[in-house]
């Protein structure tokens, strides 16, 4: 009777002993894809606010280029306008870099401090410390490709499948003038048949 009864009390511990560690386990890792979902989230908006404001950056600093080379701004933006403007979203991007440097991989923050140094430079050319149509062109592309670079190892980081952000055919010929001459001879009337 009593073996029956140590018996019985041994199952009821074992079993309890079963469940308890069958329940740690579950509730852990559910903690665990939480903690991991909320630090996915968080890299995300990281990465993606430095790409919006590196981007903005870019196009701030073509649009103070052409002002400087004396071209109207479409917007009515002046020169010292712009280079204001430049600045501020230089201390933003500086702190969303930081975010970036806390949460991201190290293949991304690698990438990403290149495209920093893209952006300096571009900053150059916008305060007039750079010129030459030739170099601007290559640092307009390098800057295409380094932003593109940044999302691939973004993705990679995030896990998303598809990683590969191809380059667009027309990224190395193309410019404005060339993609005009395009367009008017795709515009061009066909020969009669």
């Amino acid at each position: 009777m009593l073996s029956q009864l140590l018996g019985t009390l041994g199952g009821v511990v074992i079993g309890g002993g079963i469940a308890f560690l069958a329940s740690y386990v579950n509730e852990r890792s559910k903690w665990n894809r939480s903690q991991a979902t909320r630090w996915d989230e968080r890299r995300l908006q990281a990465y993606s606010d430095f790409l919006i404001v590196t981007r903005g950056m870019h196009t701030l600093a073509t649009r103070v280029v052409r002002i400087r080379a004396g071209e109207p701004d479409q917007q009515g933006m002046s020169l010292q306008e712009g280079i204001v403007q430049l600045g501020e979203l230089e201390r933003e991007r500086i702190q969303r870099w930081q975010e970036v440097q806390l949460l991201g991989s190290p293949n991304a923050v690698a990438i990403g401090d290149e495209l920093n140094r893209c952006t300096w430079t571009l900053e150059y050319f916008a305060y007039g410390e750079l010129g030459g149509d030739a170099d601007w062109l290559l640092i307009i592309r390098e800057a295409y490709r380094l932003r593109k670079e940044f999302s691939t190892a973004a993705r990679n980081d995030l896990g998303v499948t598809e990683t590969g952000i191809a380059a667009p055919e027309w990224q190395d010929a193309w410019t404005p003038r060339d993609h005009m001459i395009e367009v008017r001879r795709r515009a061009q009337p066909l020969p009669p048949s």
